[in-house]
């Protein structure tokens, strides 16, 4: 049957009309330049840069933004690897305070051993756990109060070996004494390098930062020096490192790296100081240069 309207439901299958008033399938919707941050402004607060700062990344930031962020990212780096040698301190005592009480239980094990406990004695355990103290004490001050003789009285390969108790069985699992005990893991020492904190992570310093000059015309918009082109989030836009001053990549291609001078200043430049400006975005173009957004939905089945 042939269509005779854009809301026909004779038909098979469904007419682009229909399928946009549908919430099946996969939905595009190409973003607006709204939902990217402008060239000049600071990936930090998101305004104008008041004195822009580049990093060699190409990302552009307030001078005051970018160094209150390192000085921060300082001083979290400290107080993690303070945090950090806590952790291990306590550990280390931890596992002295262990190994302490497993060297008094074999003494104490030694020592009823010694004097017949579980043989037919008659003494009482508190009686015999009071001589065992009285002979761990005179051992741990033989020596000039060195622990050698202590250490010397630990089970031997050739004395047999108790054998470990079962564990009586339980009905539930979930009652208190069942209850598995989690332990911390030491986690590795932080990194004291700040990170610039854009889309594309990378390591920052202040040495790595180059404060950028634009050009701007009467009204206030940043235009290219040298072509008086007025440069937007779709300009490809160049900072020199050496000057901080900013051209069009095609100005920069044709006069700069042609004269290896810049075109403003006249400062020596090579193509290894040419920055290039990172425009990313914001919501879904955050990563930069993705101006289409897509929702995954289920598929229609016949």
């Amino acid at each position: 049957m042939p269509r005779h309207s854009k809301n026909n439901t004779a038909s098979g299958v469904f007419t682009y009309a229909e399928r946009q008033m549908t919430e099946y399938g996969t939905r595009h919707k190409r973003m607006g330049r709204d939902t990217k941050r402008k060239f000049d402004s600071c990936y930090l607060c998101l305004q104008t840069a008041r004195t822009p700062m580049i990093c060699r990344s190409g990302h552009i930031s307030c001078r005051e933004c970018v160094l209150a962020n390192i000085l921060e990212q300082k001083h979290a780096a400290e107080r993690a690897q303070r945090a950090y040698a806590e952790q291990v301190e306590k550990e280390r005592v931890e596992k002295e305070r262990v190994g302490r009480e497993r060297e008094k239980e074999e003494v104490r094990e030694w020592g009823r051993r010694q004097v017949g406990l579980g043989v037919g004695g008659e003494e009482s355990k508190e009686s015999v756990d009071a001589k065992v103290d009285k002979e761990v004490r005179m051992l741990e001050y033989e020596g000039d109060g060195e622990r050698g003789e202590v250490f010397a009285l630990r089970r031997t390969h050739d004395e047999p070996k108790e054998q470990p108790k079962e564990q009586p069985k339980v009905a539930s699992f979930w009652v208190p004494s069942q209850t598995p005990s989690a332990a911390h893991p030491i986690r590795p020492p932080p990194s004291h390098s700040p990170q610039c904190s854009a889309s594309h992570s990378h390591p920052l310093k202040l040495s790595h930062l180059t404060q950028v000059h634009f050009k701007t015309d009467t009204s206030g918009t940043k235009i290219c020096p040298s072509c008086d082109r007025t440069l937007h989030n779709g300009t490809h836009i160049d900072v020199l490192r050496t000057c901080g001053h900013t051209t069009c990549h095609s100005c920069t291609r044709t006069f700069v790296l042609t004269s290896k001078a810049c075109f403003v200043c006249q400062e020596r430049v090579a193509s290894k100081h040419v920055i290039r400006v990172d425009s990313e975005g914001t919501a879904f173009a955050a990563a930069g240069g993705q101006m289409v957004a897509s929702r995954y939905g289920s598929a229609l089945q016949a």
